[in-house]
């Protein structure tokens, strides 16, 4: 079977870009924080100008999100790199598909409550809607992805059962 070694190269690329841009806005935060010029950023669509215990406590759980972002792209990268190794259905590819599934999940989720609880401390206001957006990046596509990786999980997991059961026959 040949390696997508496309796949490959792109988890590489998409991990260290994600991986230095997480901790250069780590930095820039830091630096803005506590140093003499705090440069105004944008959080949440809106810029922050002003540093309040509500703007730390929003900056600090983005950073959690994202890196708990950062880490699903490195086990998913893990994961392909698993796959090179010509075994299937091993318990590492289950348990790493289902943990990937979760994270993806608990990432758009947690993305939803922080854009929520932004615009309720950021503009003191609170806005309710419904939004549909048909795009890869839609919440709704973001969270069938994860669920699919679960359910992805369990088929591997299932074919592992069978596969065990094959070799006990012969």
């Amino acid at each position: 079977m040949k390696q997508p070694i496309l796949l490959k190269t792109i988890l590489d690329v998409c991990l260290i870009l994600l991986f230095f841009s997480f901790f250069g806005s780590f930095l820039v935060f830091l630096i803005g924080l506590f140093g003499n010029n705090f440069a105004p950023m944008e959080l949440n669509h809106r810029e922050i100008s002003m540093i309040t215990p509500e703007v730390i406590s929003l900056v600090i759980a983005q950073f959690i999100v994202s890196g708990l972002l950062v880490y699903t792209v490195y086990l998913l990268r893990k994961l392909v790199r698993n796959f090179f190794k010509g075994k299937l259905f091993t318990l590492y590819q289950i348990a790493s598909l289902k943990l990937i599934g979760q994270l993806i999940i608990l990432v758009i989720l947690l993305q939803g409550v922080l854009d929520f609880l932004g615009g309720i401390f950021l503009s003191e206001k609170v806005r309710m809607g419904i939004q549909m957006d048909l795009s890869f990046g839609s919440l709704w596509f973001i969270l069938a992805i994860g669920l699919f990786f679960i359910y992805l999980s369990k088929i591997f997991d299932n074919a592992r059962r069978i596969k065990e059961e094959n070799e006990l026959t012969v």
